[in-house]
């Protein structure tokens, strides 16, 4: 399965044998391949502050993955998911959101580096350490008329830092350490939905 994020909605890449895995588990729309092009899809979505996102059911999602992408200019970034020694999370928050430290890379850098590079500059940790790789995150959107697709990557980090200091330049108006318990109760609902996602699937709330 490949996922995108379109207006902070899914669009799903699912192959069809395993449609049943998924039916009465999502609020999004089913699509037949063929029913519906992909770029007719995300422009309903785009279009829409309330669509609950689509599942495309396809034999070959990853054929139909790369189609879509072959059509995009991508651009990197890359971020992490930070705990300490109290098993607490860095969260942030940034423009009326719930987030977690990232950014673009630079250029020639590897995400492993852009990825602790950013959480240091935005939160102002000066000793962090990659525990794993999570899963990447996928959005798009148009740019000048030309389609964007930004891939983020995402680790998984620890650090014995506990003082944080917000990047007020990039927008970061709070960091704060959280449980698992106040980020289900507090972040989830305020945050971006594959921010959502990612927690979700990493902390299995």
């Amino acid at each position: 399965m490949h996922t995108v994020f379109v207006n902070n909605r899914p669009f799903r890449f699912v192959d069809i044998y395993e449609a049943e895995d998924w039916k009465g588990n999502t609020d999004c729309i089913f699509l037949a391949e063929g029913g519906m092009s992909i770029e007719e899809a995300i422009q309903e979505l785009e279009d829409s502050k309330r669509h609950p996102g689509f599942i495309l059911l396809t034999a070959n999602p990853d054929v139909m993955w790369q189609l879509f992408t072959t059509n995009c200019t991508l651009i990197e970034a890359s971020g992490g998911l930070v705990t300490n020694e109290l098993n607490e999370y860095l969260i942030i928050f940034r423009k009326g959101k719930y987030d977690l430290p990232k950014g673009k890379l630079e250029y020639d850098e590897s995400p492993e580096d852009g990825g602790m590079r950013e959480v240091k500059e935005e939160c102002g940790i000066k000793s962090l350490e990659i525990i794993r790789p999570l899963e990447k995150t996928f959005h798009t959107y148009k740019k000048k008329k030309v389609r964007m697709l930004k891939k983020t990557h995402w680790f998984l980090m620890k650090t014995t830092d506990r003082k944080l200091v917000p990047q007020i330049e990039e927008d970061i108006e709070r960091a704060e350490w959280m449980t698992r318990s106040q980020i289900n109760d507090n972040v989830l609902q305020h945050a971006y939905a594959s921010v959502e996602e990612l927690l979700l699937d990493t902390l299995e709330l």
